[in-house]
C-alpha cells in the first residue's frame, strides 16, 4: 500500500484519449511539498495560511483529505473543533469515526439561531437565486422555465467556471501556489442548462412538499404545468416527448471542495484531485485493513427534452442543510465526474416508468420525513450526517426499491433509524397521505438496511461486495486501482 494515500498514477493523463482536452494533474501531497518549499515556510505556517482560506464548514473534510503528517502539525482550527482535529491527525477516518462524527456532530457545532432556514424551509422554498445571485420565482410552466433561464444569462460567458480565465497573475491565494477551486476548468454543461437544471430541482423539491399538505405549511398547493406531485409531471413530461430515467450513482467525495495549482512548466493550471481516505474495518486476504476513498453516492435524474440538453438532477442528503433534489451543475473533472469514462460507477438497474415512478415516490417521502425531522430538532446541516450521509440516505433508496443496496459504508444509526420511523408515525397521525406501497418500503428499508459499524461473518462478505461495488472502474487514484485489482 502506498504511503501517499492520494497518490496518483502517473500513466492517467496519457490514458486520456483526447490530447487536446487532457488535463495535467498533481497529487495533494506533492502541491503541498512544492508550494511550502516554494514559499519557504514551515509546514506549520503555511498550513495555518492555507486553511484560512477555507470555511469552518469544510475544514473537517480538508483535514481529512491532508496527507499524515500535514494533518499532525498544529492548525488553526476552531476551539470547538480543535479535539476532533487532533483525532483526525493521528489516523484516518473510519465508518466508526464517521457513525459518532454524525452523531455528535449536532453538539459539537455552535448551537443553531437562524432557526428560519430550516431543512422545511429549504425544501418548500418557491424562488431560488440564480448563479449571479438574482432571486427568481419558482416556474409554474416549462415555458415560464425556459424563459428564466434563457434571461439569467450574462453578457460574458458562462461556460468556464467562475475566474478560470483570470490567469495566473489573478490569484491572491496563499501568492498564487494553491487555490481552492478548479481554475482553467469549463462546466459539462451550459449556464442556460445550468440553470434550467436549478430550477427544475427545487420544482421537484416544491412537488415533494405539497405531500405534507398545504395548511400546515401556509401555503398553497403548488403545481407545474398543471401537476401537484413530482410522479404526475414525470408522465406529463413523457407525454411531451420527453425521455426520463434515473440511476443510483458513486463517485470520490470532495465535499464541494476543488483545488488546483499553477503549472510547474506552462502558463495553465494543474488540477489537485481531492478525496477522503479512510478505513473500511474490512482486512484483505493478507490480514491488513483495506483502506479506501470516501464516495459521494446520490440517484441521477435524467430528463431528456425532444430538442435540448439534458436535463440532470441529484437526490440525497446534502451539506446544503437538507433532504431533496439539486442541481448536477459539475465542472466537467474527468477523474471524478466523467458520466461515460468510468469515474462515475453506476448501480445495474435503471430506474424507468414504473419504478422511476417508485422512485420519485420515496424521494418526496424520504424529503418530507428527514426534513421534518431535522426542522423540528433543529439539526444542524439540515441533519447532513445524523440522519444519514449523503451515501445513506441513496442507500436508503436502493433499498427500498430494489431490497439491496450497492453502496458502501453505510452508518446511519439505530437511534435516528428509530426517530425517523417515529417521524413517519406523526406525520401519517397529522394527515400526511403518501402512497401506502412507499411507506412500507421505507419503513423495511429502515429496518433492514445494512450497517458498516462491524461485521461477523455472516455479513462481510456483502460488505466487501458492496466496497468495491461503489468504486470507479477508472481512476487516477492508485488506491482505487489497486482495489480494482481486488
Amino acid at each position: 500500500m502506498h504511503h501517499d494515500l492520494l497518490a496518483l498514477s502517473s500513466n492517467w493523463n496519457l490514458s486520456q484519449t483526447n490530447r487536446s482536452t487532457r488535463v495535467p494533474l498533481v497529487s495533494l501531497e506533492e502541491a503541498l511539498e512544492r508550494s511550502s518549499l516554494k514559499k519557504g515556510i514551515s509546514r506549520r505556517d503555511f498550513l495555518a495560511a492555507l486553511l484560512t482560506d477555507v470555511q469552518h464548514q469544510r475544514l473537517l473534510p480538508l483535514l481529512a483529505m491532508l496527507p499524515r503528517r500535514w494533518r499532525q502539525e498544529p492548525a488553526s482550527l476552531p476551539e470547538h473543533l480543535r479535539g476532533l482535529g487532533i483525532l483526525l491527525g493521528e489516523g484516518l477516518m473510519s465508518p466508526l469515526l464517521l457513525a459518532a462524527f454524525a452523531d455528535d456532530l449536532q453538539h459539537l457545532l455552535p448551537q443553531r439561531t437562524n432557526s428560519r432556514r430550516s431543512a422545511l424551509d429549504l425544501w418548500c422554498q418557491r424562488n431560488y437565486n440564480d448563479p449571479g445571485g438574482q432571486q427568481w420565482p419558482l416556474p409554474e410552466g416549462l415555458d415560464t422555465w425556459k424563459s428564466q433561464a434563457t434571461a439569467s444569462l450574462y453578457p460574458q460567458n458562462q461556460h468556464s467556471a467562475p475566474n478560470s480565465r483570470t490567469g495566473l497573475a489573478g490569484l491572491s491565494s496563499l501568492g498564487g501556489e494553491i487555490a481552492w477551486s478548479n481554475h482553467g476548468l469549463s462546466y459539462l454543461q451550459s449556464a442556460e442548462a445550468r440553470h434550467r437544471n436549478q430550477q427544475m430541482a427545487q420544482v421537484f423539491n416544491v412537488l415533494g412538499s405539497n405531500l405534507l399538505g398545504g395548511q400546515s405549511l401556509n401555503l398553497d398547493t403548488y403545481r407545474f404545468e398543471g401537476q401537484s406531485c413530482g410522479k404526475d409531471l414525470i408522465q406529463c413530461l413523457q407525454s411531451k416527448g420527453w425521455t426520463c430515467q434515473a440511476r443510483v450513482r458513486t463517485s470520490v467525495a470532495s465535499f464541494g471542495l476543488g483545488a488546483s495549482t499553477p503549472s510547474s512548466d506552462s502558463n495553465q493550471w494543474a488540477q489537485i484531485p481531492l478525496a477522503v481516505p479512510y478505513r473500511t474495518g474490512l482486512q484483505e486476504t493478507n490480514q491488513k485493513e483495506i483502506n479506501a476513498l470516501l464516495p459521494h453516492a446520490c440517484l441521477e435524474l435524467e430528463l431528456q427534452p425532444p430538442e435540448d440538453e439534458t436535463v440532470l438532477l441529484q437526490y440525497y442528503q446534502g451539506t446544503e442543510g437538507l433532504n431533496g433534489w439539486a442541481a448536477m451543475n459539475d465542472l466537467d473533472r474527468p477523474w471524478q465526474n466523467g458520466r461515460s469514462n468510468g469515474s462515475v460507477q453506476y448501480s445495474p438497474t435503471v430506474f424507468r416508468d414504473q419504478q422511476l415512478s417508485d422512485a420519485i415516490e420515496l424521494c418526496e417521502l424520504m424529503g418530507a420525513i428527514h426534513n421534518s425531522e431535522a426542522s423540528m430538532e433543529n439539526l444542524h446541516l439540515g441533519g447532513y450526517g445524523a440522519i444519514g450521509f449523503c451515501i445513506d440516505s441513496t442507500a436508503l433508496l436502493e433499498y427500498a426499491l430494489t431490497g439491496q443496496t450497492n453502496l458502501f459504508p453505510l452508518t446511519l444509526g439505530g437511534l435516528w433509524r428509530e426517530r425517523l420511523s417515529a417521524k413517519l408515525d406523526h406525520l401519517l397521525e397529522e394527515s400526511m397521505r403518501p402512497n401506502e406501497d412507499a411507506v412500507d418500503r421505507y419503513k423495511g428499508a429502515l429496518e433492514n438496511m445494512p450497517q458498516d459499524l462491524y461485521h461477523t461473518s455472516v455479513t462481510r462478505n456483502d460488505a466487501k461486495r458492496r466496497l468495491l461495488a461503489s468504486q470507479p472502474s477508472y481512476s487516477p487514484f492508485l488506491l482505487i486501482q489497486d482495489l480494482n485489482r481486488q
